[in-house]
């Protein structure tokens, strides 16, 4: 477990002094120092691309060899088997010096990815708090708003049949009052900094009758439109590894394929 305490320099020195990797450049990010987390090591991959160039013409060669392997005698299979176990052996080592040399960035991105989720996590939940209290608030917006537009609604009535009555007196047309709109909330909350929240609404399906849910959906001609039930190939998979050897629709077989360990 990487120690927190240290920063990403010295971490990254007490590694390279480990693997006795020397002269990291060390490069100062030119950030505000609230938001610069630390100094960084430049990457020095001039060795370690070296080694990986040597080891690829070496498998560039197997993979030729291997390309043109013909097995026809015991001695060509023994060749082959041999063949194989230097392919193996090359991807070991391939992998092993690139593991070896990203180690001590990979802990740092370790360090780095923990306080990221940390900040990211606390953020994120918060946001979603705020923006509920927002939801909350237009949702009294609205309410407030269908209210004012019952009243207005119900006033322009009495109003209309006033003129009505009044009209109707004088024998003349009444006017018709235009419909009064109350202001609606914005669908846009915008703040002073540029940000904004808006709802956006989406369909969702719940299912409260599982018994009553169709195995699939079909279109007007009674041709299927879409399965709700398909088959589970994972399911399937893990039923055959359980000793599962006869699955109605399937076909059960076993497979051999080869397996290469190398010295």
């Amino acid at each position: 477990m990487p120690d927190v305490s240290m920063d990403f320099e010295e971490m990254l020195i007490s590694e390279a002094k480990k693997r006795k990797v020397a002269e990291k450049k060390v490069v100062q990010q030119d950030l505000p120092v609230a938001l610069n987390p630390g100094k960084l090591v430049a990457f020095d991959t001039r060795a370690v691309i070296a080694n990986l160039k040597v080891l690829e013409k070496a498998s560039e060669k197997l993979v030729a060899e291997a390309n043109a392997l013909v097995i026809q005698t015991p001695d060509e299979k023994t060749r082959a088997t041999d063949l194989s176990g230097d392919l193996q052996t090359v991807i070991k080592k391939v992998k092993k010096q690139c593991d070896d040399f990203l180690l001590p960035y990979n802990k740092v991105r370790t360090v780095v990815n923990g306080v990221k989720k940390r900040i990211t996590d606390a953020a994120t939940k918060t946001k979603s708090i705020v923006n509920n209290k927002i939801m909350q608030y237009k949702r009294q917006e609205e309410l407030n708003q269908e209210k004012a537009q019952r009243i207005i609604d119900e006033q322009t009535k009495i109003v209309q049949k006033q003129y009505d009555k009044q009209a109707k007196e004088l024998k003349i047309t009444a006017p018709i009052l235009k419909p009064i709109q109350a202001p609606k909330p914005e669908r846009v909350v915008r703040g002073d900094t540029g940000a904004s929240v808006y709802m956006r609404k989406t369909w969702k399906c719940e299912i409260v009758e599982p018994d009553n849910v169709p195995m699939a959906l079909l279109d007007k001609e009674g041709k299927i439109r879409y399965r709700l039930c398909v088959p589970s190939q994972t399911l399937l998979n893990n039923a055959v590894k359980m000793g599962e050897r006869h699955i109605e629709g399937c076909r059960i077989y076993e497979q051999e394929k080869p397996v290469t360990r190398s010295a």
